[in-house]
């Protein structure tokens, strides 16, 4: 699935959600039109993105419509995500859960707990978006899974918990949705601590998907006799990464967070391949042992003040050399896309502003929405790719001239970065030296002003002097 990301909205909400089976074409057209306004003005309340009083009742009725469900809506972009990667040897899918708070909408039936807590409510969100390793393109969701979670009951036995349906389920059920991999593909879900569940991994290997996870649990592990450094076997997955020697050095930029500024580290690596057992007493659907390869990346001299940094993560693609290591680490670290994508729908799109009355309408729109943050995302993430691309292959020749209208830095513009980096400047972005690369909302905010001036350029086009 390729789309140009600054294509005009109308044309993006037909080619994105123009095969919508809804049960009448009347439905499709006004999830178009839906779509088209929202795009237009991703951070607009309903109302303001609809304009009118009409525009605005149909919006409503539409997500109020009992006859179809938010997966029917989401559907044609599922099929183009799962249509591009079947198009590739190697994708990965990355995953994670967020939440969303709806605490202060009390119109909102259907909420359920935010966190651990009983006094926030709202619902939560798994995701899973594909991308191709090669590139690093995003090709879109290939799976959206809201939830209600349910908080364990105050008293709650340990006999009990077991009988309990278990949150952890979402990441098998979400791997069962997509279904088996297709025949000479791999897929590789990259994922968090959360995924460390047993059956998950159980789920992959029958489905024939690969993994990358962040370890949470110290599991037991064994190593055959004939492998290398086994005199290291610890018995403990943690406890055995932890003692093997590093085989490796890089300097890698650790990007800025939690108050924390951007800054390089020298991280150290090893690898070893392992038998992970299955646990004792805790859930699996059979008692046999997955083949992995653990591979520990740290931080050993971090600076003053700082907290060392240390992945340690199961992989199970064959890691027989460093640089197939880091590969793992690296493809680990493309997760924060994730983090940048639920910010696009909380903050972009605005999400928790939405003040609609139930919990399958607040779906549907999330369906909606979910597109067009990733439309966010990828302007962000192609601005930093391909930068020495002609700038005529990212907009239209007529879009550069407006660009160098309300720019007045270059006298011309030939390449992306410089198309990319003068709308982020309409948006707001300083670009000093010392700035990062702009983000999605600084370039999205700068595009829309592009599009305004062009939307006036057409029509004093089709205006005759009186």
């Amino acid at each position: 699935m390729h789309q140009e990301p600054l294509q005009h909205a109308d044309t993006w909400a037909a080619q994105v959600f123009g095969a919508a089976e809804l049960g009448d074409p009347r439905r499709t057209d006004r999830l178009i039109k839906i779509a088209n306004a929202l795009a237009e003005n991703p951070s607009a309340s309903l109302p303001h993105a609809f304009e009118t009083w009409g525009g605005t009742q149909g919006g409503y009725r539409f997500l109020r419509n009992p006859a179809f469900g938010y997966e029917d809506l989401i559907l044609p972009h599922w099929s183009q995500t799962y249509y591009a990667a079947t198009h590739l040897a190697r994708t990965l899918l990355l995953a994670d859960t967020t939440e969303f708070d709806f605490t202060r909408h009390n119109s909102l039936k259907g909420r359920g707990p935010v966190g651990n807590s009983r006094d926030n409510i709202g619902f939560s969100l798994h995701t899973v978006l594909a991308m191709d390793p090669q590139t690093q393109e995003i090709l879109g969701c290939m799976m959206l899974t809201p939830f209600i979670r349910q908080l364990a009951p105050l008293g709650e036995t340990k006999a009990q918990r077991k009988k309990r349906v278990r949150e952890s389920r979402v990441w098998e059920e979400s791997i069962q949705q997509i279904g088996q991999v297709p025949e000479h593909h791999q897929w590789i879900y990259v994922s968090d601590s959360n995924s460390d569940v047993y059956t998950f991994w159980q789920a992959c290997e029958e489905l024939g998907y690969d993994f990358v996870l962040r370890v949470a649990q110290d599991r037991n592990v064994e190593i055959s006799q004939g492998e290398e450094q086994a005199a290291f076997d610890e018995g403990h997955l943690k406890t055995l990464a932890r003692a093997l020697p590093g085989v490796d050095v890089h300097l890698v930029s650790i990007p800025a967070q939690h108050a924390q500024p951007r800054r390089d580290a020298l991280l150290q690596i090893n690898f070893q391949k392992v038998r992970v057992q299955p646990p004792l007493h805790g859930a699996c659907f059979r008692k046999t042992e997955i083949v992995a390869w653990v591979v520990r990346v740290w931080e050993s001299q971090p600076p003053e003040g700082q907290e060392p940094l240390e992945w340690i993560l199961l992989a199970t693609l064959p890691i027989t050399c460093p640089s197939e290591a880091w590969e793992v680490v690296q493809w680990y670290g493309w997760r924060w896309l994730l983090e940048d994508f639920h910010k696009a729908l909380k903050t972009g799109c605005r999400i928790e502003q939405h003040n609609v009355q139930s919990m399958e309408a607040q779906w549907k729109l999330l369906a909606v929405l979910t597109p067009i943050a990733l439309r966010l995302l990828i302007i962000r993430h192609t601005a930093q790719e391909a930068e020495e691309t002609p700038a005529t292959n990212v907009i239209s020749p007529e879009a550069v001239q407006v660009l160098l209208f309300l720019d007045k830095r270059h006298r011309s513009i030939t390449t992306a970065k410089e198309v990319w980096h003068a709308i982020a400047r309409l948006g707001g972005y300083l670009d000093r030296k010392s700035d990062g690369p702009p983000g999605w909302q600084t370039l999205w905010k700068g595009w829309m002003r592009v599009m305004d001036v062009l939307d006036g350029v057409h029509l004093a086009a089709l205006l005759h002097p009186s």
